[in-house]
């Protein structure tokens, strides 16, 4: 059983859903990120509004227990969800998957082996953007389908050294990378988010409905990714500037005009 979770970041790269077989035709809209609401706090009301605000996938964190948990089970039944834990077990992260939870976010520290090797969940490491580059490369190696990196601050307060660090995690990485901010960005900062190798914002419920419908509508408006014009931006891509692992190749010597 694969990740619904993951199935849809595949369809978001792609810029088409996925076949249904013979379930109700799905939009050939997608949007340009995907939309992952986090519950932090009052999990039970928190899951409720995050259900009606239409995410792509819902995080629960700092619910504490497996058995807490699957109090939400019901809330959550029609949803795409997940849990973030700052440590994780095997027993535990079975007992979240035997509860439905389609994704798994985890901490590098403190998290057992035996807890990521199902693929029966999209399994996603929590990594800080200051991360050295070649712990990144490290991190790579490692058995998980997508990193979450926090971008903090409101929108209006990121800086290009913000964006340089999310940048830094994207180009070292060959997975998905999800952003956690506190702030919905605005059209003209998604484009840049996009580009700098980010497909999914993970954003509090408490941000409120409309600031969450809003960004959604902007996440929908969003041109497909490679069919805006080409511009100076297009040319600055995170993979160009950041994939050399180690010391540019040296150049081939010149002949010795004496020879």
């Amino acid at each position: 059983m694969s990740s619904k979770f993951l199935d849809r970041l595949d369809e978001i790269r792609e810029g088409t859903p996925a076949s249904m077989g013979f379930g109700p035709a799905r939009s050939q809209k997608t949007p340009g990120m995907a939309l992952i609401l986090l519950v932090s706090s009052k999990h039970k009301a928190g899951a409720t509004t995050a259900g009606g605000l239409s995410p792509d996938a819902v995080i629960i964190s700092g619910v504490g227990t497996p058995d807490k948990v699957g109090e939400l089970k019901e809330t959550l039944a029609d949803l795409t969800w997940g849990v973030r834990a700052d440590a994780l077990s095997s027993e535990d992260a079975q007992s979240y998957r035997d509860s439905g939870c389609d994704l798994l976010a985890f901490q590098l520290q403190g998290t057992a082996l035996g807890a990521i090797y199902s693929e029966d969940s999209m399994r996603i490491l929590c990594v800080d953007p200051n991360t050295a580059a070649e712990d990144l490369r490290d991190i790579n190696a490692l058995p998980v389908d997508a990193v979450m990196v926090p971008l903090p601050g409101a929108s209006a307060d990121w800086t290009l050294e913000d964006l340089s660090r999310v940048a830094k995690v994207s180009g070292k990485m060959g997975k998905y990378v999800l952003a956690e901010i506190s702030d919905a960005p605005d059209a003209e900062a998604l484009k840049v988010l996009r580009a700098a190798g980010i497909i999914g914002l993970v954003l509090d419920v408490s941000a409120g409905a409309a600031a969450i419908k809003s960004l959604r509508s902007a996440l929908m408006d969003m041109p497909r990714s490679g069919s805006n014009r080409k511009g100076r931006s297009s040319a600055i891509l995170p993979g160009a500037v950041y994939a050399a692992a180690g010391p540019p190749a040296s150049e081939p010597d010149e002949p010795d005009e004496d020879e």
